[in-house]
């Protein structure tokens, strides 16, 4: 596989930030702001200073109306169009319940709580629940129909049933951190501290396929590209067969701290370091 050379987007001097593409915007978490541009021409079309101090401990995810912004034990929701804030909703109380990843389905966001809680929130309404769901914090989940799947610290990933919030299947991948899940057809896809790359078959809740010696540090999945299963990894993208997760393609490239600044619409990728961002494509 081809990629085009590195373009420099824009300077924006940060700490560790994160992005995510929806439509035709590309959207910054920076220090203590949020920003909003243009893919067309990367004009900045919106900005909100939202915190009072920096943070890294930070993160958001989009959904049709909203975007859900997390920062330790808060969680921010923000107006898309305008990223003004909306509400702010204190979920946790300390370390012990610091919130993590955000996920949605239609009417719904399920936001993960260290040590096991799951928090149920309507997106409309802002009612919430919490959820007992296991004994271990998560990293990353997904959402599809009336299914959760998530990853934990301890390497297992579990299936949940939305309708009660109780665990219908697990499986134990290894002994250490899942960083990553991702669905693509019939298999999801996952990358551990353990250094491996996995397909699991969701039909029958089975290893299909490993890497071993895969991947280094907190290594996130981006998406599929064509055949292809695109990893993030230290300031490296790999590229590997989604069905064999043989290795196809390694190429340099800024991801951010902990591999949090990068993401993949398309086939672009969208990168950071400590002063710019950046893109290129896949071919």
């Amino acid at each position: 596989m081809n990629v085009t050379s590195q373009i420099k987007l824009l300077d924006l001097e940060n700490d560790g930030l994160n992005m995510a593409v929806d439509g035709q915007s590309l959207y910054i978490r920076c220090k203590k702001a949020m920003y909003k541009y243009s893919l067309n021409d990367m004009s900045l079309t919106a900005h909100s200073d939202i915190f009072k101090k920096d943070g890294k401990a930070r993160s958001f995810s989009i959904c049709d109306k909203y975007i859900f912004l997390t920062d330790f034990c808060d969680l921010y929701i923000l107006e898309k169009e305008t990223l003004q804030t909306v509400e702010v909703i204190r979920l946790g109380a300390d370390l012990s319940s610091d919130i993590g990843s955000v996920r949605f389905d239609a009417t719904k966001a399920y936001i993960c709580i260290r040590n096991g809680k799951i928090a149920v929130i309507d997106i409309n309404s802002r009612d919430y629940e919490k959820f007992d769901i296991s004994s271990s914090s998560y990293w990353d989940h997904f959402v599809i129909g009336n299914r959760l799947y998530a990853g934990t610290v301890q390497g297992e990933l579990l299936e949940v049933d939305t309708d009660n919030m109780k665990v219908n299947r697990q499986i134990v991948l290894g002994k250490k951190n899942i960083y990553s899940v991702v669905l693509h057809e019939n298999f999801i896809y996952t990358v551990s501290q353990d250094m491996t790359v996995k397909a699991v078959n969701i039909d029958s809740f089975g290893t299909a396929c490993v890497a071993k010696k895969a991947v280094r540090g907190m290594a996130k999945i981006l998406g599929i590209y064509n055949s292809h299963l695109v990893v993030a990894d230290s300031n490296k993208i790999t590229l590997w067969d989604r069905q064999t997760l043989q290795l196809g393609d390694t190429f340099d490239f800024p991801t951010g701290q902990f591999n949090k600044g990068v993401v993949l619409d398309g086939n672009r990728v969208f990168g950071s370091d400590y002063q710019s961002v950046y893109s290129t494509e896949l071919e």
